[in-house]
C-alpha cells in the first residue's frame, strides 16, 4: 500500500467534473488531498512524498491515450493512486470503503494498463479527438448504449484514415442499407481484438488483405450517421461483454488505455513553411492611422521584429520601418468598416485594393483578411450568419485580390477568443468548425490570444491559446495576429514582464511565426494596452522589451 504522502492531489476527469469534484468531497475533507482537471498540474509540484490519485473511467483523458502511461512518461518514479470508476457515485463509493477502513490509498499497481501488449496507433493525420468513448450518454441511450461507443477523431473530407494494429481486413462494408457506420472498414488483430473504421469517403483496401499498423486503409467523409467530416473508431474484443468486462454490447470496449498519447502521433511537428527559425517579437502598429514620429521610437526601443500595418497606414511606414530594422518582418490587416451594413466581398475589395497593391509593391506579402469576424461589430449577424458563410465571403475576396497581388500570401483572420455572447459573439470554435473548407484553402492562419494576469496568460484559455489550432492544422503556418494584457491598472515594468515571458515562451514553438502584441499607440480607446501615450510619452513596457537577451 501507498504510505508517508507529503503531498496528495487527486486527477479527476475534466468531463462532468464537478460531479466528480462532489464525489470526492468527503474523502477530500477527511484526507486533505487537493483536486485538479489537468494531468500537467498533477505533476506540477512533484516531490519523492507526493501521490497522485489518478481517477480511470470511460472516455476519459482521451487527449493523453492512456494516461497512467503519460504520466509515467513525464515522471517514471511518480507514485500513483489508480481508481477506476465508472461514474461519479461509482467512485463515491469506492472512497466510503476507503474512508471507513481509514485508507488514504489503494494498491499502487497502475492497473489501468491493459494486459496484453496490443496498443493502437493514432489513426488519423489530426492529433485531437472531438468525442470520447462513453460520452454524451444521453445522445445514446436510444440504441441501448451507456454513451458514445467509441473515439472520433478530427479527419477533414478525403484526409487519409490508417489502420491502428496489424491485422487482416475481414469486412469492407459499402454503406448500403442505411448503416449508421456508413462506408466502412473492420479489421481483426490478435488477441480477439477488432477494430472499425466509420464514415468513410472510400475503402481503399479489400477483404481478406492483410495490413500492418499505419498502413492507408481508407478516405475520411462522414457517410452514415454522422453530423460531419470525422473518422469513428470502435473497439472490440471477442467475448467481452459475456464475460463482464464491459457494459456495452457487442463485444465493445474502451480504445482509450491502449491509444499511443498524442504525442507519438504523426502529424504534431508538422513545420509550415516559413523562412525564420524562430518565432518573430512582433507588435501591432497605430490602430488607427499612420504611424505617428513616437510610435517608431517605441520600435526602436523594443528593437520590434515584425510590424502589423492596416489599411490607414502609408507606404512612408515600410520605408521607416525597415530604416529601425533592414529585417523588419511585415503584414498588413486589410479591415474595412462593416457595421449596420452587409458587405459583399467586391466592395470590400474595391475599399483595399488600392493600399493593399501600394504596400505590396513595396515588398509586403502578408495580408489578413478582415478581423474578428465573430463579432457583430465585425459583420457577424448581418454580412454573414456563420463561420461557413463568412468562410465563403473570405475565399471570395481573396480570389479576386490574387490576379493583382499574385505573390501574396492570404491569412484566415484572428477571431475574438471564447464562447458565445448574446448580442455581441459567436463562439470562436462554432465558427471554426462551420469554416474548415475556407480554412483549408487559406494561406496561413491568424489568432488572437488576450490575458489579465500572468496565470491566464500561462492558460489554453488565454496566451496559450494557440495550442488548439496547432492540434487542429497542424499544417498551418500560425501567426497571433494580436496578443495583449487587457486589464487595467497594471504597471508597465510589470505589463512588459509578462510580455517578456510571452515572447520567451514563443520562440521555438513549432509552426508559429510572430506574435504581434497590441498595440504601439491609438488615439481613443485601448489606454491599458498602448505602449506610449499620446503626448509621446514612451511607457516602460518597451524598455522591459527590448533590453530581452535574443
Amino acid at each position: 500500500m501507498l504510505q508517508n504522502a507529503d503531498y496528495h492531489i487527486m486527477l479527476l476527469p475534466r468531463q462532468n467534473y464537478w460531479a466528480w469534484v462532489d464525489a470526492v468531497r468527503e474523502y477530500v475533507a477527511c484526507f486533505g488531498a487537493s483536486v485538479t482537471p489537468s494531468p500537467e498540474n498533477a505533476l506540477q509540484f512533484h516531490s519523492p512524498n507526493q501521490v497522485i490519485s489518478v481517477v480511470v473511467g470511460p472516455g476519459c483523458y482521451h487527449q493523453y491515450g492512456n494516461v497512467v502511461n503519460w504520466l509515467k512518461g513525464q515522471l517514471p518514479d511518480v507514485r500513483l493512486d489508480v481508481l477506476r470508476a465508472t461514474t461519479p457515485e461509482h467512485l463515491r463509493q469506492i472512497l466510503v470503503e476507503r474512508i471507513a477502513g481509514g485508507l488514504q490509498f489503494g494498491e499502487s499497481a497502475a492497473i489501468s494498463q491493459p494486459s496484453s501488449d496490443f496498443c493502437l496507433l493514432w489513426p488519423t493525420d489530426y492529433p485531437v479527438a472531438t468525442q470520447g468513448f462513453g460520452e454524451n450518454p444521453g445522445l445514446y441511450r436510444r440504441w441501448d448504449l451507456p454513451g458514445h461507443e467509441g473515439i472520433d477523431f478530427k479527419a477533414p473530407m478525403n484526409s487519409s484514415v490508417y489502420a491502428c494494429a496489424d491485422g487482416e481486413v475481414y469486412l469492407v462494408h459499402d454503406g448500403g442499407e442505411n448503416h449508421a457506420y456508413g462506408i466502412h472498414v473492420r479489421i481483426l488483430h490478435h488477441g480477439g481484438y477488432r477494430t472499425i473504421y466509420a464514415h468513410l469517403n472510400q475503402a481503399l483496401v479489400h477483404t481478406g488483405q492483410v495490413v500492418a499498423a499505419g498502413d492507408r486503409i481508407g478516405l475520411a467523409d462522414s457517410t452514415g450517421n454522422s453530423t460531419g467530416n470525422h473518422l469513428h473508431l470502435t473497439l472490440k474484443k471477442d467475448g467481452a461483454t459475456a464475460a463482464g468486462l464491459t457494459p456495452y454490447p457487442y463485444d465493445i470496449i474502451d480504445p482509450t488505455p491502449f491509444l499511443v498519447a498524442v504525442t507519438g502521433s504523426r502529424a504534431t511537428e508538422v513545420i509550415p513553411e516559413w523562412g525564420y527559425s524562430h518565432c518573430l517579437v512582433g507588435l501591432v502598429g497605430r490602430v488607427d492611422g499612420p504611424m505617428e514620429e513616437p510610435d517608431w521610437e517605441v520600435v526602436r526601443t523594443a528593437r520590434i521584429e515584425a510590424l502589423c500595418l492596416t489599411t490607414s497606414s502609408v507606404v512612408s511606414d515600410i520605408e521607416r520601418a525597415l530604416a529601425v530594422n533592414p529585417s523588419m518582418f511585415m503584414m498588413m490587416r486589410l479591415l474595412v468598416d462593416v457595421r449596420n451594413r452587409v458587405l459583399r466581398p467586391a466592395d470590400f475589395v474595391d475599399s483595399v485594393k488600392h493600399s493593399a497593391k501600394s504596400m505590396y509593391d513595396c515588398g509586403v506579402r502578408y495580408f489578413e483578411i478582415h478581423n474578428e469576424p465573430n463579432l457583430m461589430p465585425e459583420g457577424y449577424g448581418t454580412s454573414w450568419q456563420n463561420g461557413r458563410e463568412f468562410g465563403e465571403w473570405f475565399l471570395q475576396v481573396t480570389g479576386m485580390l490574387r490576379p493583382e497581388l499574385p505573390e501574396a500570401r492570404f491569412g484566415w483572420p484572428g477571431l475574438s477568443s471564447g464562447p458565445a455572447v448574446d448580442g455581441m459573439r459567436l463562439d470562436h470554435r462554432s465558427f471554426l468548425d462551420d469554416a474548415q473548407d475556407a480554412i483549408k484553402q487559406a494561406d496561413w492562419m491568424g489568432c488572437h490570444c488576450h490575458w489579465q494576469d500572468e496565470e491566464g496568460m500561462l492558460s489554453e484559455a488565454g496566451g496559450l491559446g494557440y495550442k488548439f489550432y496547432r492540434k487542429m492544422w497542424p499544417d498551418k503556418l500560425l501567426l497571433i495576429t494580436e496578443c495583449s494584457n487587457t486589464a487595467q491598472g497594471i504597471d508597465g515594468n510589470t505589463k512588459g514582464d509578462q510580455y517578456l515571458k510571452y515572447y520567451t515562451h514563443l520562440r521555438d514553438q513549432t509552426g508559429i511565426g510572430v506574435a504581434f502584441i497590441f498595440a504601439v499607440s491609438a488615439s481613443t480607446h485601448y489606454l491599458y494596452e498602448v505602449w506610449r501615450s499620446e503626448d509621446g510619452q514612451i511607457l516602460p513596457v518597451a524598455g522591459v522589451v527590448g533590453a530581452r537577451n535574443f
